[in-house]
């Protein structure tokens, strides 16, 4: 996980420098649009400061594939899950979530998350939720039986199975005045959107790479003109064409 932690650690810099601070400070409000204002807020549920929870389609893994535990936030510091089982997966900065996975097959099985899928935060207080960008494709191997069967899985503590395949994916926030993801926050999984100026973001970015802090920020910024706004702007369009 070496060249994942070191990748995180540069965007947490840019997050420090406040390129990608959701904290609501002036610094990070999206450019100007042209011809309305961005700043006066569409209702989407669940997404910024506005009720409800985050509208669209359940996400539907293969059979005999499953959640095997609570979704946990990764390390504050270092954005990196504790046993994870692959590098670590999207561009997102702010909500990077570790997702257990249980294969009862017997065989590998491949299991996508698809771009839009979206993460809810379960903990008390004012936890971000989270938008996958990038495609993720994995496979699964067969999960192993462990000597003790489930390791605290479904105890208050929000455990995971001993033999857990662990996913870190890593998000964008949908909710700018609320915390960022660590480890203490809990999350389930919620559906792939379909809000439409969400599906026409990520329209926007297929077949775009997104490798560096700067390019993280214009996603995160033309997110904001979406959840705490009218939707995209001018500014924000140009920014990803350049991508």
């Amino acid at each position: 996980m070496a060249q994942a932690a070191w990748k995180w650690l540069v965007v947490a810099a840019a997050v420090g420098a406040g390129v990608l601070a959701c904290d609501g400070g002036d610094g990070n409000k999206p450019p100007p649009p042209t011809g309305f204002d961005a700043g006066v807020n569409v209702f989407r549920p669940g997404l910024g400061e506005d009720d409800g929870v985050p509208q669209g389609t359940p996400l539907s893994l293969p059979e005999g594939v499953s959640f095997a535990g609570t979704l946990r936030g990764a390390a504050e510091v270092s954005g990196e899950c504790e046993n994870a089982s692959v590098e670590s997966q999207g561009s997102g900065a702010l909500v990077r979530v570790c997702v257990p996975l249980r294969n009862n097959t017997g065989s590998p099985v491949e299991v996508e998350f698809p771009p839009g899928l979206v993460v809810v935060s379960t903990s008390e207080g004012r936890g971000q939720n989270g938008l996958l960008i990038e495609r993720t494709i994995l496979v699964v191997p067969p999960t192993p039986p462990g000597p003790g069967g489930r390791d605290d899985a479904g105890t208050p503590d929000g455990g995971v199975e001993e033999n857990a395949y662990i996913v870190p994916l890593y998000m964008y926030c949908l909710n700018k005045e609320r915390d960022p993801s660590n480890e203490f926050m809990t999350y389930a999984v919620g559906p792939i959107t379909s809000d439409d100026a969400l599906q026409e973001l990520l329209r926007l970015l297929e077949g775009k790479v997104i490798d560096s802090a700067e390019d993280v920020g214009v996603v995160q910024n033309a997110l904001y003109s979406i959840t705490e706004g009218r939707g995209l702007t001018t500014p924000d369009r140009d920014a990803i064409n350049d991508l």
